[in-house]
């Protein structure tokens, strides 16, 4: 049986390891306890002979405490590390330890049921009919069929899904697996009982149009896709975008989104849980950089060393395009570093910026991680803007377009497709609310009302 540690703080102290730390706040204020499990640890990395404190990795935390089944000692280690040792990046490493004995000690508890993931409104790509997945074979190589261009590869999920989501809507209706006008009705059906926007159902439509004209579907089933196209195309032109009502919430600017994720870094506080920290950081990020860089959710999955680059005192975005597989770069404007620095430092001091970047370079780590260190879910970003401001990050294309093209006119929107990586002719309409039409409406009546005036006389009389 291991003799208790029943030492006193002058007795630990007495050592020449704690010579440097005499006289600071921690060594004053942490338990005689955690000082006894922080002296034993130390005093544990001495005789594995580890050099510094970026040589120390999970396993050594993990060997130090192997004797204990519970993760109670490594606990108290972390609460009398975060006293003692403010701020210093072994923590981290702790933490990772922590977790990986917390799962092994709960799963030794009890036996865990694996979670089952059901699909509501779709099927797996798996059970596809063949010949739908021959076609889509056919377009990610490229080829044209039936006389119809293979959509761009970025658009290919996207086709996929919906036409998963038909099959899950003809099986529900008792249907058999193929592309008919019953099957496009009870698909139909489905989308309409979701309550979605005119938009939205003139996009999915239009996916499974294109989808019945490349495998070659009847006459049948391509003329009702093409009315559902017309009809929601129609809708869509009359109804408010719900984007639009949504970006009244933003503050309209990418300047008023800035402000809002600064506020929101400003207010991580020390006293708050770790997981409120980390979340609180990750969706400042996420708004701040993408408030002037609106690029497709796809696209967000920024990592160091690979995509996001860090040179002469600022960070680069250097990526392919997902839609066009086109070479995207941006620099990013000093102002913006501390949103990247904080995901780097994740609550240590900043004295450790310089090293813990260069570590984040050399490993490839993803800008936006879990607290646990493992890469977000794929709409992380967008869910931190509906979480800020009750709607996706795609908003912050249409933030873009109307406010650069009411302040710079023409030159705003090809300013602002450029942001959003966009090149398509006539794309930016669909992005400009009925604010940018006032605004250029006004600005057309004001200069026609100059031009009168050097005529004298008032021929133009605008209300």
């Amino acid at each position: 049986m291991k003799k208790p540690d029943c030492r006193t703080k002058p007795e630990i102290l007495q050592h020449a390891r704690w010579d440097r730390l005499i006289g600071t706040p921690g060594v004053s204020e942490v338990s005689i306890d955690g000082l006894r499990i922080l002296d034993a640890f130390i005093a544990f990395i001495e005789g594995e002979d580890i050099p510094s404190i970026w040589d120390l990795k999970k396993r050594h935390f993990l060997k130090f405490d192997a004797s204990n089944a519970s993760v109670s000692r490594l606990r108290r280690l972390k609460k009398a590390m975060n006293i003692v040792l403010p701020g210093q990046p072994a923590t981290l490493v702790l933490v990772e330890a922590l977790r990986e004995k917390e799962a092994k000690y709960e799963t030794g508890k009890r036996k865990l049921t694996p979670r089952v993931f059901v699909l509501k409104k779709s099927v797996p790509e798996s059970e596809l009919p063949a010949e739908w997945r021959a076609a889509f074979d056919n377009m990610d190589a490229g080829y044209d069929r039936n006389g119809e261009l293979a959509p761009a590869k970025g658009m290919h999920a996207t086709h996929i899904m919906k036409m998963r989501q038909l099959l899950c809507a003809a099986r529900e209706a008792n249907l058999p697996d193929e592309l008919s006008p019953e099957t496009v009705r009870a698909y139909a059906r489905a989308l309409l009982a979701r309550d979605l926007a005119p938009a939205t159902l003139r996009a999915s439509f239009g996916a499974v149009l294109k989808v019945s004209r490349y495998i070659g579907a009847d006459t049948a089933t391509i003329a009702l896709l093409a009315e559902l196209c017309r009809i929601y195309e129609t809708k869509a032109k009359g109804a408010q975008k719900q984007k639009y009502a949504k970006l009244q919430q933003t503050g309209r600017s990418p300047v008023t989104i800035f402000d809002h994720a600064s506020q929101l870094l400003d207010s991580v506080l020390p006293t708050m849980s770790p997981l409120d920290q980390h979340a609180r950081r990750n969706r400042a990020a996420a708004l701040a950089i993408f408030s002037i860089l609106p690029i497709r959710l796809a696209d967000t999955r920024l990592v160091f060393g690979k995509t996001l680059l860090w040179a002469n005192g600022g960070y680069a975005i250097d990526t392919k395009l997902s839609k066009s597989q086109e070479a995207w770069c941006a620099d990013l404007e000093p102002e913006f570093n501390r949103f990247i620095d904080a995901l780097i430092l994740r609550g240590c001091d900043p004295l450790w910026l310089d090293q813990m970047r260069e570590d984040c370079i050399n490993q490839q780590r993803p800008l936006f991680i879990t607290t646990s260190g493992d890469p977000v879910g794929y709409n992380y970003v967008s869910d931190a803007w509906r979480h800020e401001f009750g709607t996706g990050e795609h908003i912050a294309r249409t933030i873009i377009h109307t406010f650069l093209g009411i302040e710079l006119g023409l030159a705003g929107v090809d300013m602002a497709k450029a942001a959003c990586g966009q090149r398509g002719y006539g794309i930016e309409k669909e992005y400009q609310d009925d604010a940018l039409n006032k605004a250029q409406r006004l600005k057309t009546q004001a200069e026609l009302s100059e031009i009168a005036k050097s005529f004298g006389g008032d021929p133009f009389a605008f209300t």
